[in-house]
């Protein structure tokens, strides 16, 4: 005859055994894919942060959230237009043709140059965490009006998305001033 003890001990054990194997299938599942919350905004010694809830709500509605409005201090109301139709504008290209553009010499290039002004570390170039964003933004139906640039904020595969804003006004000063720069990112994103 078992005794007490044995059972309650049996029964702990196949409990342990029960827990282990279910914190083992939970390992094997895939998890859910992380994506940026907050944006990480650097100028110098400036640092802040805003959610990417508050950049879509400006977006959206042209509304200013309390976060967004200590931020939008700084910007003139050219900038804050510029931002807000960056943000509201639609790519229409899918995710094949932005993986065949990001595998180009000059998406590369264009992925490098932006890396280092959106970086998921302040010493780690952004490139490959900026091309998984916008190949999983632009995975859509092929029904759908394009994606955003805050879709691929919330595809970005880090909690915060660092954004240098001084290296990246530099970025679009010389993008703007090279024709050729503009037409070829004109073309893979809006074929």
């Amino acid at each position: 005859m078992k005794t007490i003890n044995e059972i309650q001990l049996r029964f702990a054990c196949q409990s342990l055994i029960t827990i282990g194997m279910g914190l083992f299938i939970l390992t094997l599942k895939p998890q859910a894919a992380m994506g940026a919350e907050k944006v990480k905004l650097i100028y110098g010694p400036f640092n802040g942060r805003i959610s990417v809830k508050s950049l879509e709500t400006y977006a959206q509605t042209g509304e200013m959230t309390r976060e967004f409005k200590l931020y939008s201090k700084f910007l003139d109301r050219e900038t804050l237009a510029q931002l807000r139709f960056w943000l509201n504008n639609r790519f229409e290209s899918d995710r094949i043709e932005v993986y065949r553009f990001t595998n180009t010499s000059e998406g590369e290039q264009f992925l490098t140059e932006l890396g280092t002004a959106i970086k998921t570390h302040p010493q780690q170039n952004g490139m490959y965490a900026i091309r998984s964003a916008l190949i999983e933004a632009a995975d859509k139906p092929s029904n759908s009006d394009g994606w955003t640039i805050i879709e691929a904020m919330y595809h970005f595969p880090t909690e915060d998305l660092q954004i240098n804003t001084r290296d990246l006004f530099k970025l679009q000063k010389f993008w703007a001033a090279s024709e050729d720069n503009k037409q070829t990112m004109l073309e893979a994103f809006n074929p």
